[in-house]
């Protein structure tokens, strides 16, 4: 035995698999039934002693052995390949979606920071024991919980002096007077743009650890300007991890994700009862994966560092995934329908699924079981010439064999439907993270619009209508310092309730101020019910985004004096197109071809698109099933489109917290369709059909002198036969010596030699009108119709065999058609009753065969 390979219940594996190859599923599955089915062969080597079936059971049984240690082990590094690709694609997505949410945390606070509100409260407020300020800071807690309610991500918000004296906070049910000075300071003397940390907070007292985002309160815009105070946005960090790892997890892996501080220390976990906050584990960032263990059980572990999102990479935090062992690689039970061979031989072309050893494998076992469904025909054919005792049972064996054979190829093909319903459920999967992903972001966007829309200064400009003209500068100066923070957008403008635009934040677009908006969001934004509302164009064509497709978010401005009267309105428009591809594409597995993703709306249309063959606001031309889902329900399917076959999976969006919820107003169905290519079609479906018509076929009846044997096989789809007893042998096609600048359309394709006799080998395919291509001829078939005269002989082609079949002379019917020259190539017609269902089988007449195609050689 190589010193690379050790033995494993009978099989050689790889040492480097030794440790993990029991616990795979599918491996020990195939190994099981493989090995069952050699113990098959065991026996009917015995039994074929006392028969006369004259095959080599041993040869089978030793290709067939040779074939499981090749398959289990490449099976093996496929299974262990996939299931880790996944487990880093999840780590890596774990880390991303947390990071992109972070980064829309930073400008949260560069902008409430600014806010008028907060900055003459900190100008104004005294203490807590004059009347004045309590009645300033009854307000300033209404304005953080309308902020909270726009952000539902917060759950409090602490303002603060620059002493760290407590002045205001949302929650008022903790009773903290001071931020630590060493905090206090750190954020009064960082020059950066937010200060995020986690860690224990004194003046969040109840949690181990908090996610906060704090900046100093200034005077004005200016750097250098006076620091009044220090902001603090409070994170709702382990709630919004539950709703990322649900997303991830595959629970019935028990698989646990979890996110690492730059120590390993947990900080978030899926599963707290396995891995547990606060415990320390091993970074695995070098190895593809590693096994460890973690509380006496032995896992295999893989750890991200973020990609980051648009530079933003936040705090050393990393993704870290952990599967027990003992459920890491689990069979797939995916109820899916079974795929066809057609489809499963196109996927096995592609090596993106299906590897090019795993295929040799494939190609090896359909050769030995061509081989041996050969070596059965012609044992069969070899019993209808024999007048032994013991010919039914030797017909029974050979029977018994032949099927052990396809048993095991079924193992095989059971393989493929297992890799077919994995793609199909890759896709499904994609398809629910990246509609997660829009939801989320979106969120984003209809909270911004509608804090925007509360801006005091904005409230007051445009309460004095008349002077509003002359604020235009200072009003676009804090559309553009917002538009900084945001990158996501364009361009933020506010109009009036004529729709005429006051102010951009979009230099480059100030000819839109002064113009009048026609667009339909105009009037639904001006009749907004509170500022809890806000609307949401059509994903449309727009002037506003350079006459390409986008969504424009509005919310109201209201009067200062009156919140019950609109006075404009705000709007932000999103830069969908790079917005909505990064999305996608964060989605996709990196490094992976054939893969690709729309978003599309209820009506098929493509909102975008990682296909570049595929335009926005183009119509995807598949069924209407797929658009008929309810929100969060997902699909998942093989379709064919421009003769290629797809994994589709489908996903409705479902919205994200409060939006989309059944609190708001806004419906707008979202799908993510994830394409997984398969293979290019390009295979006759007839031919699949045949072959699952006759696969399992066994010869019932009993032969008696009122029958005859008829040895069967397709030519194309066309079912042929010959009376066996005509029959001399069949061979492989490999045997032919092909015939030397013939013409094409002679039928005469060569010669084979056999017993010292030169046979040719003619090609009837034209005659009985059956159009298919030279790959599928495999087989000769050696014919004679005269025993005496060994000239009289002739060679087939022909796709497969089939069965030799026991027929009733009397159900033969002698048929006058099929004119071949001057003679008949078939001469009657036959019932096969053999199969699930009957067959009629044309019978060939060998002598007009000779006759007339050897003539013309």
């Amino acid at each position: 035995m190589s010193k690379s390979l050790v033995d494993y219940k009978g099989i050689k594996v790889k040492k480097e698999l030794y440790p993990i190859i029991k616990h795979i599923e599918d491996v020990d599955k195939y190994r099981e039934e493989l090995g069952r089915l050699s113990s098959s062969w065991d026996i009917f080597a015995l039994l074929g002693q006392l028969g006369d079936i004259h095959i080599d059971i041993g040869k089978t049984k030793e290709n067939f052995l040779n074939l499981t240690t090749t398959l289990l082990n490449h099976l093996s590094d496929e299974t262990v390949k996939k299931a880790t690709a996944e487990m880093k694609f999840k780590a890596q997505v774990a880390i991303d979606i947390v990071n992109r949410n972070l980064f829309e945390r930073t400008a949260d606070i560069g902008f409430l920071a600014t806010d008028d509100d907060i900055r003459d409260f900190l100008q104004n407020f005294v203490s807590r024991y004059n009347s004045d300020s309590v009645e300033l800071k009854e307000e300033i807690q209404k304005r953080f919980l309308e902020y909270v309610q726009k952000y539902s991500v917060y759950y409090d918000i602490v303002l603060a002096d620059t002493k760290g004296k407590v002045v205001a906070r949302l929650d008022d049910d903790v009773k903290v007077d001071w931020l630590d000075k060493e905090f206090t300071q750190k954020v009064i003397n960082s020059s950066d743009e937010y200060v995020e940390t986690f860690q224990y907070h004194d003046f969040i007292p109840h949690k181990k650890q908090s996610l906060v985002y704090s900046y100093k309160v200034t005077q004005t815009n200016d750097s250098d300007s006076e620091v009044l105070g220090v902001l603090c946005l409070c994170f709702r960090f382990r709630d919004e991890m539950e709703g990322i790892f649900n997303n991830l997890i595959e629970t019935r892996n028990k698989e646990a994700l979890t996110i690492l501080d730059e120590d390993g220390i947990v900080i978030a976990s899926s599963d707290k009862d396995y891995i547990p906050l606060e415990s320390k584990l091993e970074i695995v960032l070098d190895e593809e994966y590693k096994i460890v263990s973690f509380c006496g059980r032995d896992y295999i572990a893989k750890t991200c560092v973020t990609n980051g999102y648009q530079g933003f990479k936040g705090l050393k935090w990393y993704g870290h995934i952990m599967v027990p062992l003992e459920y890491a690689f689990l069979s797939n039970q995916s109820n899916e329908a079974k795929a066809d061979d057609a489809i499963i031989e196109s996927m096995m072309e592609n090596e993106q699924h299906f590897s090019k050893d795993l295929k040799d494998v494939f190609n090896k076992s359909k050769t030995i079981q061509e081989n041996l469904g050969r070596v059965i025909w012609n044992g069969n054919v070899a019993q209808s010439k024999l007048n032994s005792s013991n010919r039914e049972f030797s017909k029974s064996l050979l029977s018994e064999i032949g099927v052990t054979g396809v048993k095991a190829n079924s193992s095989l093909s059971n393989l493929n439907q297992t890799i077919i319903n994995s793609i199909l459920k890759d896709s499904e999967f994609l398809s629910s993270l990246a509609i997660d992903i829009m939801d989320r972001n979106l969120y984003e966007r209809a909270n911004d619009c509608r804090w925007w829309a509360l801006t005091s200064y904005f409230r007051k400009a445009f309460d004095d209508y008349n002077s509003l003209s002359y604020k235009e500068k200072e009003i676009s100066s804090i559309l553009k310092y917002i538009n900084d923070l945001y990158t996501v957008y364009t361009n933020l403008l506010v109009f009036d309730k004529s729709g005429k635009i006051i102010a951009v934040s979009n230099e480059k677009e100030n000819y839109l101020v002064g113009k009048v908006l026609p667009q339909k969001w105009v009037g639904e934004t001006l009749n907004l019910k509170d500022t809890s509302k806000y609307c949401v164009s059509d994903f449309e064509e727009t002037n506003l985004y350079a006459n390409e497709s986008t969504y424009v978010y509005c919310a109201a401005i209201r009067s200062f004096e009156n919140q019950n009267e609109i006075n404009g309105g705000i709007a932000i428009v999103f830069d969908s197109t790079p917005e909505f591809h990064a999305m996608l594409e964060d989605s996709l597995p990196k490094g992976k071809d054939g893969v690709f993703a729309l978003f599309a709306s209820r009506d098929k249309k493509v909102i975008s698109s990682t296909n570049k063959d595929i335009e926005v606001n183009s119509i995807i031309d598949i069924e209407d099933k797929f658009f008929e889902l309810k929100n969060g329900e997902q699909k998942s399917e093989i379709i064919e489109i421009d003769n290629k076959y797809y994994a589709l999976g489908v996903r409705c969006s479902q919205g994200y917290r409060e939006y989309k919820s059944a609190k708001d107003d806004y419906v707008n169905d979202v799908f993510c369709l994830v394409f997984n290519y398969i293979g290019e079609k390009h295979f006759d479906s007839l031919k699949y059909e045949q072959k699952s018509k006759f696969l399992n076929s066994n010869s019932k009846k009993v032969f008696t002198d009122s029958c005859v044997e008829l040895a069967t096989f397709h030519l194309g789809n066309k079912f042929l036969a010959v009376e066996a007893k005509n029959v001399i042998e069949s061979i492989s096609i490999d045997k032919l010596e092909e015939s030397i600048d013939m013409d094409k359309n002679n039928p005469f394709k060569g010669m084979v030699l056999h017993k010292d006799n030169l046979i040719s080998v003619l090609d009837i395919r034209s005659f009985i009108k059956e159009d298919i291509t030279d790959t599928e001829l495999n087989t000769i078939i050696l014919l004679e119709y005269d025993k005496d005269n060994k000239e009289h002989c002739v060679g087939i082609l022909v796709s497969s065999l089939e069965s030799v079949s026991v027929v009733e002379k009397n159900s033969i019917q002698q048929i006058q058609s099929h004119f071949l020259g001057t003679g008949t190539l078939i001469e009657s017609l036959a019932d096969i009753s053999d199969y699930e269902e009957s067959q009629v089988a044309m019978v060939l007449d060998i002598k007009k065969i000779d006759d007339n195609l050897t003539k013309k050689v």
